[in-house]
């Protein structure tokens, strides 16, 4: 599968992974942090309530529609408010207030995941429900609430012999896995939104709109998302594996059709020359 071949360092030690987060004497859940926590736990509940919606029950297709379409959203607009309340409390003041001195500030905002999927939702908010679409935005939100959780419960029996503290271990042991599938996911929202634009529902901006996402994501330096830190890497490195795996596997056969490989060439002649707000070294992780 994709993210098992993915080039990723071994898995951290359960030692570590039990730790992080946990502490003898858990601090006290301050306002941002119950904000975080119920914005992520709304994205994780709606977004498995969207997937129930698409199970084919006999006798309430319009009420799973309906459930389906109001769930779909408000995950989307859950996510969001995260995100877009993590940027806002990290707005720096801009050394001077001149354009070199607002774009200091404001391309670090432009290349983190927080900005970034907040477009994303943003795409997907005035068209039909696509539940894989909340897949990436429901992993980041279950690690951010999971964190939390461990983090403030993890020292009590409750915790401990529910799995909770096993589940967390298991998910921060796995979290390069959930990325690369995150990405994946991500990228595989494009086919989607090309087809559509062969039907009624057919948004050509939606999918221009996506093309210079994805675009930017192959690129993005930040290794953070919500309030919590990847294991590895940052969130370009698992899209350009994604790209660079499945150019491996295509090279063959679309070497053997001419016309078909000149549209490929330029296609990656886009995708791979780096926005120039990427440039900067990528952060540490």
């Amino acid at each position: 599968s994709i993210w098992r071949g993915s080039r990723v360092s071994p898995r951290p030690s359960r030692r570590a992974a039990a730790m992080s987060g946990t502490s003898a004497t858990p601090p006290k859940m301050d306002t941002r942090t119950r904000v975080f926590l119920a914005l992520t736990l709304s994205v994780c509940v709606n977004s498995f309530a969207c997937a129930l919606a698409t199970l084919p029950i006999p006798g309430i297709r319009n009420a799973r529609a309906a459930l389906g379409s109001l769930t779909f959203r408000a995950a989307l607009v859950s996510a969001l408010l995260g995100f877009l309340y993590r940027i806002a409390y990290s707005l720096k003041r801009p050394p001077s207030f001149t354009l070199a001195g607002v774009k200091a500030v404001m391309d670090p905002i432009v290349d983190s995941n927080g900005f970034q999927y907040s477009a994303y939702a943003l795409i997907f908010l005035p068209g039909r429900p696509i539940p894989t679409v909340l897949f990436p935005l429901a992993t980041c939100a279950a690690y951010q609430a999971g964190t939390i959780l461990n983090k403030h419960f993890g020292h009590t029996g409750f915790w401990v012999k529910s799995g909770g503290a096993a589940l967390f271990t298991h998910a921060q042991e796995n979290m390069h896995r959930a990325m690369m599938t995150c990405a994946t996911t991500e990228i595989s929202t494009l086919p989607i939104a090309c087809a559509e634009l062969f039907t009624p529902r057919r948004s050509f901006v939606r999918a221009a709109a996506l093309i210079i996402l994805l675009h930017r994501r192959k690129s993005c330096p930040d290794n953070t998302v919500f309030r919590i830190k990847y294991t590895y890497y940052d969130a370009g490195y698992y899209h350009r594996q994604f790209w660079s795996m499945l150019d491996e596997k295509t090279k063959p056969v679309i070497a053997k059709i001419p016309p078909l490989a000149a549209l490929v060439r330029a296609a990656k002649t886009f995708f791979f020359a780096a926005p120039a707000s990427s440039a900067r070294k990528p952060k540490a992780t």
